[in-house]
């Protein structure tokens, strides 16, 4: 002890009694006891850390991707067989279509043709005539465009025509079908009553055709 009544260890070597280990040394950074592990503490690199929350959180992950990618899957499955069946109705559809439209534009070309030709005939020669010829032909013109032709009135939301069509065969033709088609066949009777009444022959020029032909014969 010394004068202030202090006790202090001696500064010599410390006496250790037998069985007791040495002391761990001390550390350089004073706070490493406080916030530091002890060195003989395990210790966890930060990539170990996100490691083990990876394959905690994976799983997880999987079950709630599942829908999304069964999605993606039904959306190919869709896709390619609009694509496979595309080709082969699309074709039909338009095979079908084009040839029915075709028969319908010769039979409505044919009628306004020759109510064409009424109003050229008449037109300086009969005023009445000619009047009557003119109202018919827009009228004609109105009745006979394509979106009434096949309008909702007679092709229903399949595409198939909603009259009646006889077929000299079974099977009814496209020519067959354009020919009976209500308005059609309306404008059709008109034109060969009208004919009729101003004794016009339609077949005047294939008559004349046909004699030519004999007499080259």
């Amino acid at each position: 002890m010394n004068a202030f009544g202090d006790i202090s260890p001696p500064l010599g070597p410390t006496q250790l009694a037998a069985g007791h280990a040495p002391p761990t040394p001390p550390h350089e950074d004073p706070l490493d006891d406080v916030y530091g592990s002890a060195p003989a503490s395990p210790t966890l690199a930060a990539s170990d850390v996100l490691d083990l929350n990876s394959q905690n959180v994976r799983p997880h992950e999987i079950l709630s991707d599942l829908p999304s990618r069964q999605r993606a899957l039904d959306t190919d499955a869709y896709r390619e067989g609009l694509s496979n069946s595309k080709g082969q109705y699309v074709q039909e559809g338009f095979d079908e279509g084009y040839s029915l439209g075709a028969n319908l534009g010769l039979r409505i070309g044919y009628i306004l043709g020759a109510l064409q030709g009424f109003v050229a005939a008449w037109k300086s020669h009969d005023e009445a005539l000619y009047q009557e010829s003119k109202n018919m032909y827009a009228t004609a013109k109105q009745e006979l465009a394509i979106e009434q032709l096949l309008g909702q009135q007679w092709v229903n939301e399949k595409g198939i025509w909603k009259w009646d069509v006889q077929g000299e065969d079974e099977d009814a033709t496209f020519r067959e079908v354009a020919e009976q088609h209500p308005l059609v066949n309306k404008w059709a009777l008109k034109v060969e009553d009208m004919a009729t009444r101003w004794q016009v022959d339609f077949q005047a020029v294939e008559k004349m055709h046909n004699r030519a032909q004999e007499t080259q014969l």
